[in-house]
């Protein structure tokens, strides 16, 4: 828990199937993004839900986070259509006009709190996608302020014992927030009536098992818009808060950046239509996934298991490190480094694709996989096409160990584009 991400690195060199214990219970640590292809690809059949679930459960029920194989096949199959290319085409609409009101509210010389910015912006943008109107604010502060106890929260009930969560208040907070933010969604399912089919609230109530002709309940509604909720706002969040960290300390990346910005959008906000021509925005955003994913995924054999030559039993735990991955020098050269670069080379010099997983692989790879990149990708170059985003002065920035990594905090400086950057370094 003091630090997980050297942890994780320091195990690598031990092999490729390490023992570790979380209190007295063994996890078989995976070092190998093939091993860890075969337990999510391979063998998916012969694994199950991991320690994670019961964490996530209390917040997301029975939606596509947490749902056991047959309702989790059933309800995938239902929501696919949300996440089609003509869906993600018109929320683009959305994340245009919420990127460029956000960064027309900015002031020059105005300090931010980049975390909070971001996390506001996804909510914002993935609220008005989910529901035909806007939530009340103080609904809107609500979730910003559960969110991250909820998702600090798995890690630390995933890892930690059972007592010291109790005793420690973890328990306490991480329901709370789970219950708050459950509470919230319910409200607005079932005070929502509209049926203009615009929005995903109204997709997922005409949904149809193409089976049985059956309809949602009210409760697994809610369940889905909490997981879709969860999954899309704070890990966007997170990778846009890292991008204007990273671009910020890499004068290079930022200036070819912006040449990209200028040639391709011309001092507009970016459209949905923008995103197949900014190839280097997509390779920041690909780059940032790579140096920011999830800190941990769980698996649970259900029969018994063969991994890397050991025989494992079932109801084995296995996890790895999708964040850890992403730093193994066979799959990544130079993997500590910001290279944006590494996503643009011809098609066989490109990291192996089963070593690159931001967003899982297998039968439980992320559903809103398009629309979480094409929100980073429009809000980045929105964001940058008018602003240039300077480190205040007197601060350090860590990871903080959360389901998706954040920083502790990343309070900036809005600049405007036509500043001298020396001179604001200096100052």
């Amino acid at each position: 828990m003091r630090n997980p991400f050297d942890f994780f690195a320091d195990l690598r060199a031990s092999g490729n199937v390490i023992k570790i214990y979380i209190g007295k219970r063994p996890i078989y640590f995976l070092t190998n993004a093939r091993l860890a292809h075969q337990v999510l690809v391979k063998d998916a059949r012969s694994f199950g839900k991991g320690m994670v679930w019961e964490a996530v459960h209390p917040l997301s029920g029975n939606g596509l986070l947490a749902s056991g194989r047959e309702l989790h096949r059933r309800q995938r199959r239902l929501i696919q259509p949300l996440f089609h290319r003509k869906m993600i085409a018109s929320y683009a609409q959305i994340m245009t006009a919420e990127s460029q009101e956000l960064a027309e509210s900015w002031q020059p010389g105005q300090k931010i709190i980049v975390q909070k910015a971001m996390l506001e912006l996804t909510l914002t943008t993935i609220v008005r996608s989910m529901f035909s109107g806007s939530l009340p604010k103080d609904v809107v502060q609500e979730i910003i302020r559960s969110l991250p106890i909820f998702t600090y929260g798995m890690v630390a009930r995933t890892v930690l014992p059972a007592w010291l969560c109790k005793v420690s208040g973890f328990d306490r907070r991480f329901l709370g927030a789970a219950d708050r933010l459950r509470a919230t969604v319910d409200h607005v399912v079932r005070t929502d009536q509209s049926a203009d089919g615009a929005d995903l609230l109204s997709h997922l109530r005409a949904a149809r098992d193409p089976e049985t002709g059956e309809a949602m309940s009210e409760d697994l509604i809610r369940d889905e818009l909490v997981s879709i909720m969860m999954a899309g706002t704070e890990t966007t969040a997170a990778t846009l808060t890292w991008a204007f960290h990273e671009i910020a300390h890499h004068p290079e990346v930022e200036e070819k950046l912006r040449a990209e910005l200028r040639e391709v959008l011309g001092g507009r906000s970016a459209e949905y239509d923008d995103i197949a021509n900014l190839n280097y925005t997509r390779a920041v955003v690909n780059e940032v996934l790579r140096r920011y994913s999830l800190l941990m995924l769980f698996r649970r054999a259900e029969e018994p298991v063969v991994i890397d030559g050991i025989p494992l039993p079932a109801g084995a735990d296995i996890m790895f490190s999708q964040i850890d991955l992403h730093r193994d020098g066979d799959a990544f050269a130079d993997p500590d480094s910001f290279k944006p670069e590494r996503w643009l080379v011809d098609r066989e010099h490109l990291p192996d694709r089963n070593a690159f997983l931001p967003f899982g692989e297998g039968n439980r790879r992320c559903i809103g996989e398009a629309y979480a990149q094409a929100k980073a990708v429009i809000a980045l170059a929105t964001i940058l096409g008018r602003w240039r985003l300077i480190p205040a002065p007197g601060h350090t920035v860590r990871k903080v160990a959360a389901a998706m990594p954040r920083p502790n905090n990343l309070p900036m400086i809005v600049t405007p584009l036509n500043s001298d950057r020396s001179e604001l370094n200096h100052a």
